[in-house]
């Protein structure tokens, strides 16, 4: 059984978004979602237990509901919680942290899983951000940790990533403190992308506001080339429009 655990709340669009990425996910095999929902009223009661095929579906509702402050580490905590109340270690292959407001592409848990097998954790590098509202994008060049949206872990991590979770940088902080032989660092050509800037409740990491100076993405052209043109168009109803472009072409390739 393969075991996501979303944190979410007030973010009805980013979530609809995230039920569409699962709900076209490649993987046959059986999937528990852990859904850990905080706010009042919930966001989350569109998705329910005829999901998908092999799909189980449990629901947390942290207390007190959310009312500003960040309670990332609080929610995994309670989904790690509920899984390991449903769960043995050896009932679970895998789990993941799928974050409400990012890209997935459908191969997304089957890659990972491939690039899991022999270790105890492994993630995709050269984080990419793109804030949709203003349309900039950054490789973060991240080459010695994953972010938390691109990480997958065996349950024996899961001691390792608990002990974790008061750090400022929850994703950091882990690949620091794991035995590096048992990490797998990889490049797959972006199975996933930080979306920033969509409505609802603000995230707490980089690249949601225009402090941040990321390259601008001409006409869209670097999302597509990154997601595809399909994908990348139900990103286009959130731009704005304030930014003024150059008129050069500013599109720059991606480091790997």
């Amino acid at each position: 059984m393969i075991a996501l655990i979303t944190p979410t709340g007030a973010r009805q669009a980013q979530f609809n978004f995230c039920c569409h990425f699962m709900r076209r996910q490649t993987y046959q095999g059986p999937v528990t979602w852990i859904i850990v929902d905080d706010t009042d009223p919930r966001t989350t009661d569109a998705v329910g237990a005829d999901f998908r095929p092999d799909w189980t579906i449990i629901k947390v509702y942290p207390m007190p509901p959310w009312s500003g402050a960040n309670t990332q580490a609080r929610n995994l905590s309670c989904g790690l919680d509920a899984l390991q109340a449903n769960y043995r270690n050896e009932d679970i292959e895998a789990v993941m942290i799928i974050e409400d407001d990012d890209f997935y592409r459908p191969v997304y848990i089957e890659r990972m899983l491939a690039n899991l097998k022999g270790y105890w954790v492994a993630g995709e590098r050269n984080t990419i951000y793109y804030n949709v509202v203003y349309r900039n994008y950054a490789d973060n060049n991240n080459r010695a940790h994953s972010s938390l949206f691109q990480t997958v872990f065996t349950p024996e991590s899961i001691p390792i990533f608990r002990s974790c979770l008061p750090a400022a940088f929850i994703d950091a902080h882990f690949f620091m403190v794991m035995d590096k032989a048992k990490v797998n660092l990889f490049n797959e050509g972006t199975l996933s992308i930080g979306m920033k800037g969509m409505p609802g409740r603000k995230g707490i990491g980089a690249g949601h506001t225009r402090m941040m100076r990321f390259p601008h993405d001409m006409d869209w052209r670097f999302l597509k080339s990154m997601i595809g043109e399909e994908d990348a168009n139900l990103y286009v109803p959130y731009f704005n429009g304030i930014i003024k472009y150059p008129t050069h072409d500013i599109l720059t390739h991606r480091r790997i």
